[in-house]
């Protein structure tokens, strides 16, 4: 059975134009489009009935692939995924939940049988496949992130390269010059996951700019005792660090604070602290200065995009909406003082 593909290669086209002819989903020139329509016949490929079908009666359904990485933190995939389900529920719209690893397939498979009006996507890498697979589709998918391989995509995510430059510029403005950025496990990063690089890129070239020493460190675990290897080879390397900006959770910030208690460091005075690309540290005991995550914000104005989309609103595939942070204070950071 002749496939899309087919009639891209006999029309001497992308394969995505080849989508959005077949489902209107962009402006293609006239020209384009007979030969396109044209390759078709000849190689017998027509689109799947029932999606042709279900296209034209909504099935108000939403899928929202979000792959389950070993570095996924499961508390913010609750709040993420529940502020999406109930944004949608809004507008009338259930969840199909897609969870594999590397979800491309899923989204053809859904998309392919008419089983759903659009896709929302998590867990968006910088290099993302899915993205890539979106570009073929004939449904809208709206991403919460920000892949560089946005072109086929809506993505609407916090702007944390803004975030990243923010927290460099705080720590300047209070006389910090030598900074270390502890990360979350080393994996997120050669996995690509978005924000964290977004964040970490950002934050080590302001510093640079501004003349500051900056560290970055991925986590190897958050246990005490993690946490304490880690502090140990950070001051091993530069014992002039005043201040710390960790994107971890609430349990490895508790650790940090005891293991610096331990060297007979006191926060802020001695060492500053500040928790960046963070969400839920408002319910933990110990609070530090923060730029967190938006969950709720990012997910309604993501759920809102993808019904301007389907209801006709809006035909601008590709466009990004970056939100600003909102800088949390409760005294951890503070001018630096002479050791």
């Amino acid at each position: 059975m002749a496939g899309i593909k087919d009639v891209a290669a006999r029309a001497g086209v992308s394969i995505s134009t080849v989508s959005y002819v077949m489902s209107g989903k962009r402006s293609i020139g006239e020209e384009t489009k007979r030969r396109v329509l044209k390759a078709a016949q000849e190689v017998g490929y027509t689109p799947n009935a029932q999606a042709r079908t279900l296209r034209g009666k909504p099935t108000k359904v939403l899928a929202l692939s979000s792959p389950l990485h070993n570095y996924t933190d499961y508390s913010n995939y609750a709040v993420f995924f529940f502020a999406l389900a109930m944004r949608a529920k809004r507008y009338g719209y259930d969840i199909l939940l897609l969870m594999h690893e590397y979800g491309d397939q899923e989204l053809r498979r859904v998309a392919s049988g008419g089983m759903v009006d659009g896709i929302l996507l998590l867990d968006v890498l910088m290099m993302d496949a899915r993205a890539e697979v979106a570009k073929t589709l004939d449904v809208p998918v709206v991403a919460v992130g920000y892949p560089s391989n946005s072109d086929g995509v809506y993505s609407v995510d916090l702007d944390f390269e803004r975030m990243g430059r923010e927290a460099v510029d705080k720590a300047h403005a209070l006389g910090h010059r030598h900074v270390l950025i502890i990360g979350n496990i080393s994996f997120a990063y050669e996995d690509g996951s978005n924000y964290l690089i977004r964040f970490r890129d950002a934050a080590m070239k302001r510093g640079g700019d501004c003349g500051m020493v900056m560290h970055f460190k991925p986590s190897t675990g958050f246990s005490a005792a993690d946490v304490n290897l880690l502090l140990d080879e950070a001051f091993h390397e530069d014992p002039d660090i005043t201040a710390i900006f960790c994107q971890t959770n609430a349990p490895h910030i508790a650790n940090l604070i005891d293991a610096l208690k331990q060297r007979g460091f006191e926060v802020p005075s001695d060492i500053s602290v500040m928790a960046a690309c963070t969400y839920g540290l408002l319910q933990a005991q110990c609070r530090v200065d923060e730029l967190p995550m938006d969950p709720p914000s990012v997910c309604v104005r993501a759920v809102d995009v993808m019904m301007e989309v389907l209801s006709g609103q809006r035909n601008d595939v590709g466009n990004v909406e970056m939100m600003p942070s909102s800088y949390k204070a409760y005294g951890t950071m503070s001018r630096r003082r002479e050791r």
